[in-house]
């Protein structure tokens, strides 16, 4: 007969008993993988983190390459024309074709003495009955003048220029037909050289037209 007291010490322990007794070794190996997935998780995090940085310093240390913009080529300089030269001229006398051939000659030079109060004039016409009456100018050789200036205290008389070889014509017109102002430019069609040319006075309303003075350029 077996006693049962020695039947319990041989007995051997059941399994879920045995388990227990692992329990601990177990929880410590989970703790050891846990902090080897945890320390793999932190260098893989620390490894992107010094890559980025690494790749931001990289980038604020590159320096930027600018290319200096061609410097503006400087506008061309305009081109100057030197204005044309004054002419030196002297009035020397009337031209009066269809009338007696004189118009108070001895006044001719007033009007190219520089002094605009000082003039020559026509006679004194109560009605206008003739193609016209001239100034006649002596520039001393043949010139080729591009325009004339005429002051007169007395505007509002027709005249044009026009131009010959000799002092008594024959005449050739070489400007348009003006109304004048206290200051009248006329500007000349291109024309051979003349040493003479005329203020030819085409029209006047009534009274007389005073030439104050006359330039040519």
């Amino acid at each position: 007969m077996v006693d049962p007291m020695v039947t319990r010490r041989i007995v051997p322990h059941h399994p879920a008993a045995l388990g227990h007794r692992r329990g601990p070794g177990r929880l410590l190996a989970f703790i050891a993988l846990a902090g080897f997935f945890v320390a793999g998780i932190v260098l893989v995090v620390t490894g992107l983190s010094h890559r980025g940085e690494s790749e931001k310093a990289a980038t604020v240390s590159t320096p930027q390459v600018t290319h200096a913009a061609a410097p503006a080529k400087p506008a061309p300089k305009p081109v100057k024309h030197a204005a044309a030269a004054p002419i030196h001229v002297a009035a020397v006398g009337a031209y009066d074709p269809q009338g007696d051939g004189h118009e108070n000659d001895a006044a001719a030079p007033l009007a190219t003495d520089g002094n605009v109060a000082t003039f020559w004039h026509t006679e004194h016409y109560r009605t206008w009955y003739k193609p016209g009456v001239g100034l006649v100018l002596d520039a001393g050789k043949a010139v080729r003048p591009t325009a004339v200036t005429l002051q007169t205290d007395t505007p509002g008389f027709v005249a044009d220029i026009e131009a010959g070889p000799s002092p008594t014509g024959p005449f050739t017109r070489i400007s348009a037909s003006k109304t004048t102002t206290p200051t009248t430019v006329f500007a000349l069609r291109p024309a051979g050289a003349a040493r003479y040319l005329v203020v030819w006075i085409t029209k006047i309303d009534t009274g007389a037209a005073d030439v104050n003075e006359v330039k040519l350029r």
